[in-house]
């Protein structure tokens, strides 16, 4: 493997921080991840990433190995080379295409509760403008549907909680001791051990963890716009982002993001939802448990 190519990649899950991840390592002065979070190379330049349904699709122009490697003309001696990109997770024929490419290299999975994730998921659809149903359990039963007419795992929220075949995949791939899981939950609860964990399995400096600040802003969040003008703003966030990164310095396009997130007030799962998927879940659910040793029992309770 070329040494300006990762060693390192978190391939998801969606929706379980994955983003704050990223802005976490990026601060290591031994880490280097691409600027640009999501470069989607190793679904583009291999399969595609079907995206058929409605909204506006995030870019994607990495889908050359040339375009891939110049992602890392930025590197200047660290340690761990890496990439972030959650759409690397669904896939079954994605981890093949990552080992053929660089070899058998560190892979980070964050997991979430699964139900959480798929609301999650199923908000950020609905806030930017490409989930046409109100109702999140019509949007569930509508996956095998939309999965026939090829919309893209985008829109497979159910789909996306499945975790035990992609963690099957990925430990068959690059082997065991090469797969780091981390709990959503735990990175919340206790960031600096998370830290200091997945520093110490890509190979860096682990006490670097204890002086990272605590974030200023939550990343990435879900929610429902309380006005007319935020609605607007996220259905359009994918083109307001590309013309926000020539004309507006970063502090800036981040403090306007900061100011719509504070306009979205957070969406609940009901009892009904969080059971309907607990339900459909429970094999996988205990196959998870088998496959990491963590006790999963809040995750497939009825009620959070």
């Amino acid at each position: 493997m070329m040494s300006s190519l990762p060693n390192f990649i978190c391939v998801g899950a969606p929706k379980t921080g994955t983003t704050a991840l990223h802005e976490d390592m990026t601060a290591h002065p031994d880490v280097f991840v691409t600027p640009v979070k999501e470069t989607h190379f190793f679904r583009l330049a291999f399969d595609g990433l079907p995206w058929n349904g409605p909204g506006t699709p995030p870019p994607m122009e990495i889908d050359s190995l040339d375009k891939y490697k110049a992602l890392f003309a930025g590197v200047r001696g660290e340690r761990a080379i890496g990439e972030i990109c959650p759409s690397y997770f669904a896939d079954p024929r994605t981890p093949s295409h990552i080992h053929a490419t660089l070899g058998t290299v560190k892979i980070i999975i964050m997991l979430r509760d699964p139900a959480a994730r798929a609301f999650s998921q199923f908000l950020h659809a609905r806030l930017i403008g490409c989930e046409p149903e109100p109702s999140f359990l019509k949007a569930l039963s509508l996956e095998p549907e939309r999965e026939a007419a090829q919309w893209g795992e985008f829109w497979s929220y159910l789909g996306q909680s499945h975790y035990a075949p992609v963690l099957e995949r990925y430990f068959a791939t690059f082997g065991r001791d090469n797969v780091l899981v981390i709990r959503h939950d735990h990175y919340l609860r206790d960031r600096e051990t998370s830290l200091r964990e997945v520093y110490q399995f890509v190979g860096v400096d682990p006490d670097f963890a204890g002086q990272q600040l605590a974030p200023k802003r939550t990343v990435n969040i879900s929610g429902v716009p309380s006005n007319p003008l935020a609605a607007f703003a996220f259905r359009h966030i994918e083109q307001m982002a590309k013309i926000g990164r020539i004309l507006a310095p970063t502090g800036l396009r981040r403090k306007i993001r900061a100011i719509l997130d504070r306009s979205l007030t957070k969406a609940t799962l009901t009892p009904e939802e969080r059971q309907s998927i607990i339900t459909r879940l429970s094999d996988d659910l205990a196959r998870v448990e088998e496959l990491t040793g963590w006790d999963l029992r809040d995750w497939k309770a009825s009620a959070r």
